[in-house]
């Protein structure tokens, strides 16, 4: 088990031998981990597979509920996504594989990180079913539903801290996948009570997402939503990548084109959260 995940969940990795290209495996599981803490944590999903970024379509990623069931929660194929990933950076290990779901001591789902389908991974892995899921959701499609809902148009503006120190790749990812993680349990329509603050014994920097000025919800919308905050962190490694450099950096989150919370991702241990509890992955 990786990170604090109910006692309950379990999870077995079973690895082959043929190597991932890294930066896809990444990008798509961050992804693919966004989409599922935009729905309702306890709900049930059907299966689902094939490349989730078009960008990025050197690997795909399947979940499959065990049979007979038909669906597997939600919260229990983004546990596996982070643990399966966390696994791959800190083992080293980028190969493909077929994660076991378990919940309770019963099998509930299977996660496969594949190279794209064909022929020998259809033979490989015989349970995979490669045709579209019913419940495959276009990304920000949730996101994007959200902000018609509550009538609010997001932006982000990130900058790169002036002298800011260089940051491994991968403490970027994993920041950003940990705080997917931890604000999937939240409705992305919740208003934000206070700071997420994300930090790691493991990794050698820390994000931070604290609200504007006041460090206090806001009194009248605009307000900040957990869904804004899913949608910032997942736009951080692409934003990163695209530019080639991985650094500290700081942006402002605007809704209706009014700051309403900051995000900084700098070097090294958080030891004293500046606003509020510390929250580890």
């Amino acid at each position: 088990m990786v990170g604090n995940e109910d006692h309950r969940f379990s999870i077995h990795i079973e690895w082959s031998e043929t190597k991932l290209p890294p930066t896809p495996v990444l990008m798509n599981a961050v992804e693919l981990s966004a989409q599922y803490a935009e729905l309702d944590f306890l709900s049930r999903t059907a299966q689902r597979s094939g490349v989730v970024l078009q960008d990025f379509p050197q690997i795909e990623i399947a979940v499959l509920p065990a049979p007979p069931a038909t669906s597997v929660e939600a919260r229990l194929v983004l546990w596996a996504i982070y643990a399966t990933v966390i696994d791959m950076v800190y083992s080293s290990r980028f190969f493909e594989c077929e994660a076991e779901i378990g919940w309770q001591g019963r099998v509930k789902a299977h996660v496969y990180f594949t190279l794209p389908m064909d022929d020998r991974l259809r033979a490989k892995y015989p349970r995979l079913d490669t045709s579209k899921p019913d419940n495959e959701t276009a990304p920000d499609e949730n996101f994007d539903a959200m902000n018609q809902t509550v009538n609010t148009v997001f932006d982000w503006r990130p900058l790169y801290k002036p002298n800011g120190r260089n940051l491994l790749p991968k403490d970027v990812f994993v920041l950003a996948l940990g705080a997917i993680k931890v604000v999937a349990p939240h409705r992305i329509t919740d208003q934000v009570p206070g700071p997420i603050n994300i930090v790691s014994d493991r990794v050698d920097a820390n994000l931070q997402i604290y609200l504007d000025r006041t460090h206090a919800p806001r009194p009248a919308p605009p307000f900040f939503r957990f869904g804004h905050a899913l949608e910032a962190a997942r736009r951080i490694p692409g934003w990163q990548l695209a530019r080639h450099k991985f650094a500290e950096f700081f942006a402002s989150i605007e809704i209706n084109r009014r700051p309403v919370a900051i995000i900084l991702m700098e070097k090294g241990a958080y030891p004293e959260p500046r606003f509020g509890n510390l929250t580890t992955m």
